[in-house]
């Protein structure tokens, strides 16, 4: 069960368990499409978001979509509609994406696939939404209660789930996800191309990912190293910098040319979850430079697959980039060690670590498949 698009990752990993389970009959319910036909219910759950946060809810749609996902309405609604709409003698086990709403179904294990949590995200949410309410935190909190079993993108939301939500240890993991663009050709791996210097970002949300930054340092990098340049993708910020190309959003098959020709991948981010593209980056052999936020630090291993720096720290980022790219044989250690960390973060291996946990496995599967992080 998936609620809505998710960048890509619903389709992916259900193309991946497709693969790797074929023998399971998959139906796949996308619980925003069917919650769009109860028209009542959805008047209910504006009137219940006014309730639980106020007038304010109204202020822009941004604010009221954000607090609708997070309001007691729209989970009992949603819940109700899943309960009423499916029965459980169908199924032998759900699989949700994200944890905005609870799949489960009486007497049938539910498992939660999620990058985040509402309370890893709450410094900075605040000052643009507010926090979640204190019933929407309960609300969330039964979603990994009755869950079976929750698998997390990286290792930081599976410590939160346990230190901050009591989550038993041996109910969540931390499995990774894999890549929406891969190489289809082979990969270059030589020192010329990393003396090329030719920098990569790809993202959609400028400021969030920490485009601003991003700029400064490479103003300071380039006076440092001139040949440096700095190619953006996913976003049209307008930036008026000698060696800076803006390109937009561009089909993926585009996308993954610019990995293959850039020497280093670079998304400072302010906020991120886990970040997918760290992951895409490294299969394409890229060094990675971002910062220390969410799981970044878990899939960047510092000084050996790339740098990671304070998030908004123009000059620390500038010097990471400098220590990535002045040596083109040091870049090229880098950017073979970043590949093969990438060869474990596969929709693939996503999909048999959970398919690891469903009804009737034999429990040494999952240990085997474990992410090293």
């Amino acid at each position: 069960m998936t609620r809505g698009s998710f960048s890509h990752i619903n389709a992916q990993l259900e193309a991946a368990l497709r693969r790797v389970r074929p023998e399971i009959d998959l139906d796949v319910i996308d619980v925003a499409k069917v919650f769009k036909d109860d028209m009542l219910g959805q008047l209910r759950c504006l009137l219940g978001v006014q309730r639980e946060y106020g007038l304010s809810s109204w202020s822009s749609k941004d604010m009221l979509r954000y607090r609708l996902s997070r309001s007691q309405a729209y989970y009992q609604a949603v819940s109700g509609v899943v309960r009423d709409r499916f029965d459980p003698g169908d199924y032998d086990f759900t699989l949700q994406t994200q944890s905005l709403v609870n799949a489960a179904l009486p007497g049938v294990p539910n498992f939660v696939y999620t990058d985040h949590v509402a309370r890893a995200g709450m410094s900075s949410l605040q000052g643009q939404f507010g926090a979640p309410s204190r019933g929407w935190f309960d609300c969330e909190g039964e979603i990994y209660a009755q869950a079976r079993h929750v698998f997390t993108f990286g290792p930081k939301i599976r410590r939160m789930l346990i230190e901050q939500y009591g989550l038993a240890p041996e109910k969540a993991t931390a499995i990774g996800a894999g890549a929406s663009v891969l190489p289809s050709t082979p990969v270059e791996m030589t020192a010329a191309r990393f003396a090329r210097r030719r920098i990569l970002f790809v993202g959609v949300d400028w400021e969030r990912k920490g485009g601003p930054e991003l700029v400064e340092a490479f103003k300071l990098l380039r006076e440092r190293l001139a040949d440096a340049t700095l190619t953006i993708i996913g976003c049209s910020p307008d930036v008026q910098v000698e060696g800076v190309e803006v390109l937009g959003r561009l089909p993926l098959d585009q996308v993954a040319r610019h990995f293959h020709e850039a020497s280093c991948f670079c998304m400072p981010s302010r906020l991120e979850p886990f970040g997918v593209v760290f992951v895409e980056a490294m299969q394409f052999g890229l060094p990675v430079v971002s910062t220390d936020v969410g799981d970044i630090g878990s899939i960047v291993v510092e000084g050996k697959t790339g740098h990671v720096v304070p998030a908004r720290n123009a000059a620390a980022l500038s010097e990471a980039l400098f220590q990535t790219l002045a040596i083109p044989d040091r870049a090229l250690r880098l950017g073979i060690a970043a590949k093969d960390r990438a060869a474990q973060f596969t929709w693939d291996a996503v999909a048999r670590r959970i398919a690891s946990h469903f009804p009737g496995e034999p429990a040494s599967a999952a240990a085997e498949l474990e992410v090293t992080w």
